[in-house]
């Protein structure tokens, strides 16, 4: 008799320890701004479990083991330029795939560089060190001779994916009205120029 309790007990905890250990979440970050993977490092902790923290991979993608099934945890999620962000989450038996998606406010856009260009106040965005690099008079003719103006943020930038977004509409602009010419004659360290 105390063979077969022990037995079914142990049988129990086996059958608990694996339905526990399959339940996961298998997470992927993208930025609420450009629905792409932030290009800052991404760090995703579990904070009801307290696990130790993970960094998601080059494409987004996380995972946390080792859950219980139909049980809520707070995912937070910590991206440069989006700060700690907060996600309550409620888990299904089994891999949970889910799509994190983080908000911003972005005071560069796309939509800001049309309006910037058609006031007449459209930039090159750049990123430098701690205090801005100052223009050449290369650099002051060619914002002369093109309308725009270099601006840099020093050690303080928005969001990459905001720059990239404002940046990328500029270079459509530029090409619609100078053709590719201004391309050979801009600064080597305006953001995102291909």
């Amino acid at each position: 008799m105390n063979i077969t309790k022990t037995l079914l007990k142990l049988i129990l905890i086996l059958v608990y320890g694996i339905s526990y250990g399959q339940t996961e979440i298998k997470g992927k970050v993208i930025s609420g701004i450009s629905g792409e993977v932030p290009i800052s490092t991404i760090y995703v902790k579990e904070l009801i479990t307290k696990q130790p923290s993970t960094i998601a991979d080059n494409f987004g993608n996380f995972r946390i083991e080792y859950l219980e099934s139909n049980k809520r945890y707070v995912i937070e999620i910590s991206v440069f330029g989006y700060g700690n962000q907060k996600f309550d989450v409620k888990t299904k038996s089994g891999i949970n795939n889910m799509t994190f998606k983080l908000k911003a406010e972005c005071g560069y856009s796309a939509e800001r560089a049309e309006s910037d260009w058609k006031n007449g106040k459209a930039s090159l965005l750049l990123i430098g060190s701690i205090a801005p690099i100052a223009n050449s008079p290369a650099d002051k003719r060619f914002e002369k001779k093109y309308g725009i103006k270099y601006y840099d943020f020093g050690c303080m930038p928005p969001i990459d994916e905001c720059v990239k977004e404002y940046n990328e509409r500029i270079f459509e602009l530029m090409d619609e009205k100078y053709g590719l010419k201004w391309r050979k004659k801009v600064r080597s360290n305006v953001e995102y120029l291909n």
